[in-house]
């Protein structure tokens, strides 16, 4: 009875909560492109032979202990599948819109950005659609948008006395550009093309209006399995100095370094969360490890928790997992190289401040 009315008096606002945990996931994809496609799938059906539940049996409880949640969602939800952008893009990806927004709903992932390589696989149709889905569901999305100004408009969210401003995008690829025709302008729907100058513009703007806002850079970026490049790293410090107080990137289907610039965290690559695709671990000899990073607000503390997770579907049977001691130890050298001090939980989850 004492838990019923504290969590109503909340809700009122009759007690000012001022303690708020923000969780980041990186690119996430059911997978329904490799489970119904022979040459993808190991013969048996993830999904059917499963379901959904399944995929996230081993982080739920990392899951619900979050305010809010954001993925980045690297597909389309498309039931329509006739009209590809290009018949020769590799890894066409789709994704049922209503077990999508199910399970997104279920487990707290209420929040996604669209603005990757893959959302507009089979062009403004499925786009459209998986606007709807979306929409349908309550689940807010960012990084695309109707045209270019839509697109690179950031997410803004007011939760527990604090200002979250959230900028996604895609950065730029020639291919998408000129043969996929994948970016928004300013008549053309499409995602984000990430353009440093503009958006550190954008980032000093909002800086100046809402100087005690939380801004954090959410880009999809980097070359599949390989670390950090040297592109990525200017792209980050430029937009710290314009004022962004986090970069936590996704994109690379493994985890790239840490770094800490000018007192603020860099996160360039985040690795895969739940995306059930076979992945090339042992093809690129890329770091088989994904993370879940939260952070969590209180007062005037800031800290970072770090939550390793063990992502080659191979291995895992397309259920990740958290890493065992020996994983560990090479996830934390890999991540901050040992150049950043960090404390253990029990839970094997990592600490940064």
């Amino acid at each position: 009875m004492k838990k019923l009315l504290l969590i109503f008096l909340i809700l009122t606002g009759y007690i000012y909560c001022d303690t708020l945990n923000v969780l980041f996931l990186g690119d996430t994809h059911f997978g329904e492109n490799y489970q119904y496609e022979p040459k993808f799938d190991r013969g048996v059906n993830v999904i059917e032979e499963y379901g959904y539940d399944y995929f996230f049996e081993n982080v739920k409880d990392i899951l619900s202990g979050s305010d809010i949640t954001f993925c980045n969602l690297e597909t389309p939800l498309t039931n329509d599948r006739r009209n590809p952008v290009s018949y020769i893009k590799p890894y066409l990806h789709w994704s049922d819109p209503d077990s999508t927004v199910k399970y997104f709903n279920k487990y707290g992932i209420k929040y996604v950005t669209l603005g990757n390589n893959h959302v507009f696989d089979y062009g403004l149709p499925g786009f459209i659609e998986t606007q709807t889905a979306l929409n349908s569901g309550g689940i807010k999305f960012f990084g695309a948008g109707d045209n270019s100004f839509e697109a690179a408009e950031p997410l803004i969210k007011n939760i527990n006395g604090y200002k979250l401003i959230i900028f996604g995008g895609f950065e730029f690829r020639e291919k998408y550009d000129t043969l996929y025709d994948f970016y928004a302008d300013s008549i053309k729907t499409g995602v984000n093309k990430l353009d440093t100058l503009i958006l550190s513009s954008q980032i000093k703007s909002y800086r100046q209006i809402y100087p005690d806002a939380i801004i954090i850079i959410y880009p999809h970026w980097g070359s599949n399995y390989k670390p950090r490049n040297d592109m990525q790293k200017a792209c980050a410090h430029n937009w710290i100095d314009s004022g962004a107080d986090y970069i936590i990137g996704q994109g690379a289907h493994t985890i790239q370094e840490a770094e800490k610039y000018k007192g603020k965290w860099i996160f360039y690559n985040l690795g895969n969360f739940i995306f059930n695709a076979p992945g090339r671990y042992t093809s690129t000899g890329a770091k088989p490890y994904g993370m879940m990073l939260k952070l969590v607000f209180i007062e005037n503390e800031r800290k970072i928790i770090i939550y390793p997770l063990y992502t080659n579907n191979h291995e895992t049977d397309y259920c990740l997992r958290k890493l065992d001691d020996y994983e560990f130890n090479d996830f934390t050298h890999s991540l901050l190289q040992g150049k950043y001090e960090s404390a253990l939980n029990e839970d094997n989850s990592i600490i940064l401040r």
